[in-house]
């Protein structure tokens, strides 16, 4: 039975690193650059730092990326100047697949022909150097966001560049994000990512990890939400990673989402003390909408102010922010501006944070828990020698089933809808263990809301567009 372990530690990470660092041509990165940059910041640039620190309302980070550093400053000043309290570097898709010969050419293209070729920061292209000048004045923590298999040059560059939140994990941004990169090979080399988070802070201050929670956003139920940023979590503390944060996207229902925040918590808590792991610092994160939004701006207000409402009232620790103009495309830098200073607004209503409960939040918590415990125990029952072995199996044989997933080795079994309150229901669970009780009840909530009108396949299609 493989447990999660300190005994997974990689030892030798700092031949790994060298081997790494060799191939990728980026000689101006040694071993140590990451670390001593890290050690000459000042706290309130440490994410770590920033979730110790006793908060009344949840931090707001939105997300944002252009391929220029001029522009890219110019985001960055903006969030700055609005209130965010997490500066936000989102990558680009080339870079995000390792493509940075592509990712440079898309570069000095665009500035050529003064237009934007790429959808996001191009990092590796730009260098650490260049990049730590995108913060000169900026006195808050810095959150990679990408979606990178393979992400290991990536955050050797971003931690180099005094970048102390590191977003993403083997399993949210392989199968959400990649069709057929091999997701042991993934698990590995994130791996090594979260032993090199673990090593390079200085002491008091842990560079943070953080999953990505919506994983695909589209109807993923909230058991394997919840089973998976589990998985990210202890596979992470296997490797000495001493600050992580947990989350979830908005998933349409405030009730389900209250419910989903609750079992995370409590999860986490007991399985990091089952497993030795009381030293590791938790925090919950809280996406707002994933899905498609609408296209009217008044209503796409609306649905930021319901989801920040909801961060409020589950006392998340951080809200990461959507913009008005997300049907429209890649947000500007003034939308992305008056979202922060919106959904500070709206938060700062819940002075103290709120709560709110009832027998249906509790029902939903109690059934999300016991999905969550089948599936985990499958895991740490499988006969693997390491628990990111199991984690690998369990993916392969449908115990962890991400709904419209387009990795090759996900299973794609898993088939939900949505019941009353437009809460997530499991219909079919393929091979993820639920207990005949369990799904009973999943399928009795599911015809409870409305008619099961049209075919399922035309239900989520429209269920798309649910909120938009």
């Amino acid at each position: 039975m493989a447990t999660p372990s300190r005994d997974a530690r990689l030892d030798e990470l700092d031949s790994e690193r060298s081997a790494l660092l060799e191939l990728s041509g980026e000689i101006r990165l040694g071993t140590g650059t990451a670390r001593d940059h890290l050690a000459t910041l000042s706290r309130s640039r440490f994410a770590s730092h920033a979730y110790r620190t006793p908060h009344h309302r949840p931090y707001l980070q939105p997300r944002g990326g252009f391929p220029t550093t001029a522009r890219q400053r110019e985001l960055t000043l903006a969030f700055h100047e609005a209130g965010a309290d997490f500066i936000p570097l989102t990558v680009d898709s080339h870079t995000r697949h390792n493509d940075y010969a592509a990712a440079a050419r898309h570069l000095k293209t665009g500035v050529a022909e003064g237009r934007d070729l790429l959808n996001g920061y191009p990092l590796i292209a730009h260098g650490h150097l260049a990049t730590r000048e995108l913060y000169q004045g900026v006195d808050r923590p810095v959150s990679l966001r990408h979606g990178t298999p393979d992400a290991r040059l990536l955050v050797e560059t971003a931690l180099a560049a005094g970048i102390t939140d590191i977003e993403g994990g083997g399993l949210c941004y392989t199968l959400p994000y990649s069709r057929d990169y091999p997701l042991d090979q993934a698990l590995m080399h994130w791996q090594y990512v979260d032993r090199l988070c673990a090593v390079s802070g200085p002491p008091g201050l842990p560079v943070h990890r953080e999953s990505f929670g919506p994983l695909t956003a589209t109807l993923v139920p909230p058991a394997i939400v919840v089973a998976v940023q589990l998985c990210e979590l202890l596979l992470a503390a296997e490797q000495g990673v001493t600050s992580f944060s947990v989350g979830f996207g908005h998933t349409g229902s405030l009730e389900q989402d209250l419910a989903t925040a609750r079992v995370l918590r409590d999860r986490a808590s007991a399985l990091l003390a089952r497993f030795g792991f009381a030293d590791v610092h938790v925090s919950l994160v809280y996406h707002q909408w994933m899905g498609a939004f609408p296209v009217e701006a008044s209503l796409a207000w609306q649905l930021i102010a319901v989801c920040a409402t909801a961060a409020a009232l589950m006392r998340a620790d951080k809200v990461v922010v959507k913009t008005p103009e997300e049907a429209l495309g890649i947000p500007s830098v003034e939308a992305n501006s008056a979202a922060v200073r919106a959904v500070r607004y709206v938060l700062d209503m819940f002075p103290e944070g709120g709560s709110l409960t009832g027998e249906t939040v509790d029902e939903e918590a109690a059934l999300i828990g016991s999905e969550v415990d089948r599936v985990l125990e499958h895991v740490f029952d499988d006969p693997s020698p390491a628990f990111a072995q199991s984690v690998f199996r369990a993916v392969l044989a449908g115990v962890i089933d991400v709904p419209f997933a387009p990795h090759e080795q996900n299973a794609s079994r898993l088939v939900t809808d949505r019941g009353a309150g437009r809460r997530i229901r499991i219909l079919d669970p393929g091979s993820v263990p639920v207990s005949a009780s369990d799904l009973r009840r999943e399928r009795q909530l599911a015809g409870s809301g409305r008619p099961q009108e049209g075919p399922l396949w035309e239900r989520l299609l429209n269920d798309l567009r649910v909120l938009a």
